[in-house]
């Protein structure tokens, strides 16, 4: 097929209005940062103390677990496009009880119902653009969700110091409100529509993602998904079936070991702790500015990502990101070990700490934090798809919370050295894991995905021409 015939602009606006429930969710993320300092000064209208604030910064991560179930048991049965948004009614719902809160109670059930959001948008929105995305931008498309938090949490980071408790809740209300105006619009996913055997709504769902030149085009691209979607939907999938096959194993232990290494290189504690790093290297750089600059400078290490991913692969930007990501983090932890435990005078040598916890952040964000999530979307046949993610994503906040609190646990208790050392030797390992078990997806259409996870390299050639013989015409 001649790909330059088909336009991509509409994939690249569905994905963008599907990803603005993503900044909906880095925007409730980033809004601890600038809101914290000012609820537990003294002339706070609505005064916490430090336990209240350890609570309001966390269950937003306890909210997350309901919704990644949810999801779940939800989206193969409303699409992907309506769970997109549901997804966004908790995010709306939470900045309401924020702007009306009048006890601390209110802002931690504010936030686990912002984390229900949280939970089924990172579930589904791999999905959806997993299964509306050309394969060669998929990896682009995919880089965006990760991108679209980032943005959130800028969006947060850069209004909340300059800016009233309540006009920074109503500033980040109108994230959601646009994303209700614009991905109402959408097509839902072909796959999905295949899945239920509304084939006519699929067709017209491609027309709209890829404004085909000529219907041999459409056509070829329904047969494929039909066969995509035959060969997953054989038989009825469970949670079981995540382990019934070579290939579904894979996937999980792919998916699995990829956010292994994501949390435990420290994302999510030192993305919490950032400010409270950045004023230990004591370089007379406001951390508040350092924060907002950091939260920028993610941001476009996130569009740098969505540009390389499709040109360069994904397993070289793995691997690259992960290896400056754990030397990064080496750096950091022999700064803390000269300070603390050699008791070294690191006067003047406080933007090394500050240069490495910065580098860490944005190699991250160019590589291994935007595929951990994207690969979801790649990964997993049809049937499981649903239960996969939601699995992954459940596994994900549960290293998260665990790595946030064992942090300032075992840095309390063995230094804080400790930790990024814990951290570095995680990305190191990482490196081995994605060399040998993490395949190349980049220009692989989702039936040759499955394919390669599923056959050996002898068997694989012989399989593909097998199913190259299959001509289908009809779900029924």
């Amino acid at each position: 097929m001649n790909k330059s015939r088909i336009k991509w602009w509409p994939q690249y606006l569905a994905a963008i209005t599907a990803t603005l429930s993503m900044a909906t969710s880095g925007s409730h993320i980033g809004w601890t940062s600038p809101i914290l300092p000012k609820l537990k000064s003294p002339d706070s209208h609505l005064p916490i103390t430090s336990d209240d604030a350890s609570w309001i910064a966390s269950f937003v991560l306890l909210g997350s677990i309901p919704g990644n179930i949810l999801a779940a048991f939800i989206v193969d049965w409303l699409g992907r496009k309506m769970c997109l948004l549901i997804a966004g009614i908790p995010l709306t719902i939470s900045w309401i009880l924020i702007i009306v809160a009048w006890e601390p109670y209110v802002l931690y059930v504010s936030r686990f119902i912002s984390g229900i959001g949280l939970g089924i948008s990172y579930v589904v929105c791999p999905m959806y653009i997993g299964e509306i995305a050309d394969k060669e931008v998929r990896g682009s498309l995919g880089s965006f969700i990760k991108l679209m938090v980032t943005f959130g949490e800028l969006y947060s980071h850069a209004i909340g110091p300059f800016v009233s408790y309540n006009c920074l809740a109503y500033s980040c209300a109108v994230i959601p409100i646009i994303f209700f105006l614009t991905f109402s619009w959408m097509p839902e996913s072909p796959y999905y529509l295949l899945m239920i055997n509304c084939e006519d709504k699929a067709t017209n769902s491609l027309k709209r993602l890829k404004r085909y030149a000529t219907d041999d085009q459409l056509e070829e691209d329904i047969e494929q998904m039909q066969k995509t979607v035959i060969r997953d939907l054989s038989d009825k999938g469970h949670i079981w079936d995540l382990f019934n096959t070579p290939g579904n194993r894979r996937a999980v232990l792919i998916s699995f070991g990829l956010q292994l290494v994501l949390q435990f290189s420290g994302l999510a504690a030192i993305e919490s702790y950032t400010q409270e790093i950045l004023e230990e290297a004591d370089t007379g750089l406001s951390a508040a500015i350092a924060v907002i600059v950091l939260s920028l400078l993610q941001l476009v290490a996130g569009v740098g990502a969505a540009a390389l991913v499709d040109k360069l692969g994904r397993r070289p930007l793995l691997l690259v990101t992960t290896l400056l990501g754990g030397l990064s983090l080496t750096v950091a932890g022999g700064f803390y070990l000269l300070k603390f435990k050699l008791l070294a005078n690191m006067t003047g040598f406080g933007w090394v700490l500050h240069a490495s916890v910065i580098f860490y952040e944005l190699i991250i964000a160019l590589g291994l934090n935007p595929l951990a999530y994207m690969m979801l979307g790649e990964l997993f046949p049809t049937n499981v798809k649903g239960a996969a993610v939601s699995i992954a994503n459940l596994w994900a906040s549960l290293l998260a919370f665990f790595v946030s609190k064992m942090y300032q646990v075992i840095s309390d208790s063995c230094g804080v050295y400790t930790s990024f050392g814990w951290f570095a030797i995680s990305c190191f390992l990482g490196i081995i894991f994605i060399i040998f078990m993490v395949p190349e997806t980049k220009g692989k259409s989702l039936l040759e995905i499955q394919e390669e996870l599923n056959c050996k390299k002898g068997r694989k050639q012989k399989s593909i021409e097998n199913n190259r013989k299959v001509h289908v015409h009809t779900l029924a």
